[in-house]
């Protein structure tokens, strides 16, 4: 359960974050369509789910309120939006870079307790 996915057809929030995921121990999966990343979360545990606002298809919000029912324990950091859902951790674009290093970071303290 040490896999992130993310969903972004966009080529610089892929290499802006995917170093970062990475850097904290991380695999990463990355997936272009947020319908393809709701199929996903159903057939693989990830630890995280990372989207972008400007997603193809299923529109972020719609494939994050799927994503929490059916995996209501998973962190989703959702990058383009000012405040998605109390449960989501949201950021604006550009992303600030250290704020998605501590988010990610917090993703990892959150997979340790889930273990304990």
């Amino acid at each position: 359960m040490n896999e992130v996915l993310l969903c972004t057809h966009n080529p610089i929030l892929i290499k802006n974050v995917y170093g970062i995921v990475r850097d904290e121990g991380f695999g990463v999966e990355v997936v272009d369509h947020s319908a393809l990343a709701v199929q996903r979360v159903f057939h693989r545990n990830y630890i995280a789910v990372i989207i972008d606002s400007e997603s193809f298809g299923l529109s972020a919000e719609d494939a994050v309120q799927i994503i929490k029912s059916v995996s209501p324990d998973i962190v989703v950091i959702c990058v383009g939006f000012a405040k998605l859902d109390s449960d989501v951790v949201s950021m604006t674009l550009p992303v600030d870079l250290e704020e998605f290093k501590r988010a990610i970071h917090d993703v990892r303290r959150v997979g340790a307790l889930s273990r304990i």
